[in-house]
């Protein structure tokens, strides 16, 4: 109680307080009142953010949960190879989200990145773009890369409870001549529930917590195009020395983020009520 005490009520309520005040983090905080919190709901760049990281979000719920659902699908196997090809599938995520940014960086560049360069040398330069300098194009990769960098991590989650469904239900089905869709859609997804709504849930949480891949890569421009939350508020609170301004917007994202966390797991609590 001690830890959790110094560790967390004591900063969680330190942090309420001062998204109450003017400070900057040098001089004496001023009460502000609501002041902080009136000028969130009018912050358009803040509350663009929002659509920005639900755009986000919904990208990651096919580049990685999805997909990763696939992958492990395809991969529950024992044949030879194929826990190579798991190793090979899950290797970006022991890399660090500021590492894989400043790759995928380097990758996209306009003038020297690997992907203009490749279509230049195959005859294609007039497809070539500044990917991370146009609105149309920036956050659509920076989802891409977050795919790339978390699809292994779902993979993961998904081969293990796989690997925990009898094999005798899928020798029942393919005697009632179940082929492997109907397989899939009448034992696989069904069994695998719980583990799709936990990783949803982590999605959810993880992309409005989203802030590495989106300093490294963009830091939030072209035009506040791919600006989110986290962005958003360490600019207000470190560049601009508005650490209260900055600490509200942070009470307002974590209140956003635990109602629908919230609701997500009383929905889904109610499904298995009524199931049973």
């Amino acid at each position: 109680m001690l830890l959790f005490a110094t560790f967390v009520l004591l900063p969680l309520g330190a942090s309420v307080y001062y998204a109450f005040t003017f400070w900057d983090g040098f001089s004496a905080p001023r009460w502000a009142g609501f002041a902080n919190f009136a000028r969130a709901l009018t912050d358009t760049t803040f509350l663009m953010s929002f659509v920005h990281v639900v755009l986000y979000i919904a990208a990651t719920l096919v580049f990685e949960v999805t997909f990763g659902l696939v992958m492990a699908v395809l991969l529950n196997s024992d044949r030879r190879g194929f826990s190579l090809m798991r190793g090979m599938f899950f290797a970006p995520v022991v890399l660090s989200m500021s590492a894989a940014g400043v790759l995928w960086k380097f990758v996209l560049d306009y003038r020297t990145g690997l992907l203009n360069s490749t279509l230049r040398s195959v005859g294609l330069g007039d497809w070539a773009q500044p990917w991370l300098a146009q609105p149309e194009t920036a956050l659509l990769f920076i989802c891409i890369v977050s795919g790339w960098k978390y699809a292994g991590f779902y993979m993961v989650i998904f081969f293990a409870a796989l690997r925990r469904i009898p094999r005798n239900l899928y020798e029942a089905a393919r005697l009632d001549g179940a082929n492997g869709v109907q397989q899939f859609t009448a034992i696989t997804l069904p069994m695998l529930k719980q583990n799709v709504i936990v990783c949803i849930l982590l999605a959810v949480t993880g992309g409005f917590a989203g802030f590495d891949l989106f300093f490294t890569m963009t830091n939030g421009q072209p035009f506040g195009a791919t600006e989110v939350p986290a962005t958003w508020i360490i600019k207000q609170a470190f560049d601009q020395n508005q650490i209260g301004y900055g600490v509200a917007l942070t009470v307002v994202l974590t209140l956003v983020v635990s109602l629908i966390s919230i609701g997500y797991l009383k929905i889904s609590e109610r499904g298995n009520v009524t199931r049973y």
